[in-house]
């Protein structure tokens, strides 16, 4: 008979994860969260200490079955990935963690970590802006020591040319003087951009 005692599955409830502890003969329910019992469908197996075996067991990712399995005949750790639903329309996928309970080889605990959700959101939106500062970082950086300073020499080129051309033509130097001050221009301009 499956009971509802306070232990890892209650503790790891606090945390928002769902949790359930199967044994290792048979994938019994020992001991469950809320949180679980919101993942799989009540009313469609009655019986919790089934609902493992009916309800996650098929749900387990292909690429994942046979090494979960290997894994839980052998009492090791192991992850794989579990699509529950439609929940609310809409299908969870989860990142299943199983482990051995410590001084009980005879259960294993089996922890659910949302791969979709607010948590995950604000997570991937923290590593996105984050990517998003080191490559305006990377941009900045290559603006500075690649293209601006390419430019710089050349304005500084076409201002040693303008002089050059200035003796011979005046006018074709005035032409020449005009390019070099476009090329500061556009450097000036290039080194403001990269101050934001």
């Amino acid at each position: 008979m499956t009971t509802r005692t306070p232990g890892y599955c209650d503790l790891l409830q606090e945390f928002g994860f769902p949790a359930v502890k199967i044994k290792t003969t048979d994938g019994e329910v020992i001991e469950y969260n809320n949180l679980f019992s919101r993942l799989v469908d009540p009313e469609a197996v009655r019986e919790p200490r089934r609902w493992f075996t009916d309800c996650v067991r098929p749900e387990i990712a292909a690429a994942d079955r046979d090494r979960w399995e290997i894994a839980f005949s052998k009492r090791t750790s192991v992850q794989a990935q579990v699509s529950f639903g439609p929940i609310n329309g809409q299908e969870l996928d989860f990142e299943m963690r199983c482990f051995a309970e410590p001084g009980n080889g005879d259960a294993i605990i089996c922890i659910f970590i949302a791969l979709t959700g607010p948590i995950l959101e604000r997570l991937f939106d923290a590593h996105t802006a984050k990517g998003c500062d080191l490559e305006r970082k990377r941009i900045r950086d290559e603006l500075h020591k690649g293209i601006s300073q390419q430019i710089l020499g050349a304005a500084f080129a076409w201002k040693i040319l303008a002089h050059k051309i200035e003796t011979l033509n005046g006018s074709l130097g005035k032409e020449a003087s005009d390019l070099a001050a476009l090329l500061n221009d556009a450097v000036r301009d290039l080194q403001n951009l990269m101050r934001f």
